[in-house]
């Protein structure tokens, strides 16, 4: 009988404090941000990589330990590891007030409401850091939380952008727009185009999760729906596609860029 898979079971309960792979683990190990209680290192990798690793390990609280590959193998549940595994504290979320606190100029804001897909999350924050985003803020019921696949997802990124969570989106969109920040709904139909909004002034771009997109309500606290044309029919850009769109073209405005 096949099981049943829950809303966020993209990792068993034992693997959700697990992060593995190298460029993974080293890009935390780099940024010395988040904490880490174990880090394994196999006894395969080479004498000047392991050392490396384990120095940066030690840097962020660490209990270091030499094993071997099926023992690695064995703790994460995964065969990719390519002999490094951590297992991790709590994320090291930023607060909402700590983000409007360092505001840019025009500082450009990506709120999640609700984004199921761990991988969708991570492709998310890869192209915010990638496209100038000043911080991402994910919150909302669903939301899928920091795990091995959302680090992986955004190749460094998670360590590289501010990152705050929110329990809900309300209040956020509130707070940015007593900041003077325009808030824009990103929605499969609208009447504003995206190449039509005037990116240039401080701007939070909302998107909603995969399956029922953004709730009335959260639109309705918006300056503006806002759309990307398509040639077919279909809404064929899923939420991370969209996403790298939309900051696309915000970086196309801000640089002068045609």
């Amino acid at each position: 009988m096949k099981r049943k898979r829950t809303e966020n079971a993209y990792l068993a309960g034992h693997q959700r404090s697990w992060v593995w792979g190298r460029h993974a683990v080293m890009e935390i190990l780099e940024a010395q941000r988040w904490q880490m209680r174990e880090l394994y290192l196999a006894g395969e990798l080479s004498e000047s990589d392991r050392a490396a690793a384990a120095e940066k390990g030690l840097g962020l609280g660490a209990a270091v330990s030499e094993v071997d590959y099926e023992r690695i193998r064995a703790l994460c549940g995964a065969a990719d590891h390519q002999g490094y595994l951590a297992r991790m504290g709590p994320f090291p979320y930023d607060s909402l007030d700590a983000l409007l606190e360092r505001k840019s100029e025009a500082p450009l804001y990506v709120l999640l409401d609700g984004l199921r897909d761990p991988h969708n999350f991570g492709a998310i924050l890869r192209s915010a850091a990638a496209l100038g985003a000043d911080a991402v803020i994910a919150g909302g019921e669903g939301q899928a939380p920091v795990n091995n696949h959302v680090v992986r997802a955004s190749a460094g990124a998670l360590n590289r952008i501010p990152l705050a969570r929110a329990d809900a989106m309300a209040p956020v969109l509130e707070r940015l727009r007593e900041q003077g920040v325009w808030c824009v709904a990103a929605l499969p139909r609208a009447d504003l185009p995206v190449w039509d909004c005037d990116f240039k002034q401080p701007v939070a771009i909302l998107m909603g999760n995969e399956a029922q997109g953004l709730p009335d309500d959260l639109v309705a606290r918006c300056d503006a729906g806002i759309t990307i044309p398509q040639l077919s029919s279909l809404d064929s850009l899923n939420v991370a596609a969209a996403a790298a769109v939309v900051l696309y073209e915000v970086e196309r405005q801000r640089s002068g860029r045609r």
